[in-house]
């Protein structure tokens, strides 16, 4: 009897522990904006991580399980007409996406960028270029990897970064800046339908 018990006690907990874990799904917003009075003083430009997923390419955002919501249901409407009645700042563009089961470490990237492309030393890149991911370990957290790229003098290309891993507090708003960028970001746990 003892060992029939101890039996169904190990190959229960043998169970939990390949038992899938429930599926969890995150809405991030998010506004890009440029501070127009920012420092210009571009260091050397670098290359994008990869791999990217492109946000219109909707068989890698759906093997990455993010889909992305339409503008007509943006979440920071209010800050985003506050940013445009701005003299200091100017909105870029925005993104809205849901996702599942975020990774804990770096995993889909989202590609992010605004402006003309530019060419300089081999590099391809748009005058903002870069990428966002959200990582879900024992915090959510936003990873953001952007640059302001221009064209230097000298006919290289030069960038200001905003490289940011962020904690992220559910249901607020989050500001991440650097000289001449920044990003207002909000994420909200999805309810089960």
């Amino acid at each position: 009897m003892i060992r029939a018990l101890l039996l169904l006690l190990v190959s229960g907990s043998a169970l939990a522990q390949t038992a899938t874990p429930p599926e969890v799904r995150y809405r991030v917003d998010l506004i890009l904006f440029l501070d127009k009075q920012g420092a210009e003083t571009p260091a050397s430009a670098q290359p994008l991580p990869e791999p990217l997923i492109e946000p219109d390419d909707a068989a890698a955002l759906a093997a990455a399980g993010i889909e992305r919501l339409p503008d007509s249901g943006f979440a920071l409407n209010a800050e985003l007409q506050k940013l445009r009645r701005s003299k200091r700042y100017q909105p870029l563009t925005t993104l809205s996406w849901v996702q599942k089961n975020p990774p804990a470490e770096r995993g889909a990237a989202l590609h992010l960028r605004w402006g003309a492309p530019l060419s300089a030393q081999g590099l391809n890149l748009a005058t903002v270029d870069g990428s966002v991911a959200l990582l879900m370990g024992r915090y959510l957290h936003l990873d953001v990897d952007l640059a302001y790229n221009a064209v230097r003098a000298d006919g290289s290309l030069g960038s200001v970064a905003l490289r940011e891993r962020r904690r992220m507090k559910r249901d607020e708003l989050h500001y991440l800046d650097s000289p001449k960028l920044g990003v207002l970001a909000k994420v909200s746990k999805v309810k089960a339908q």
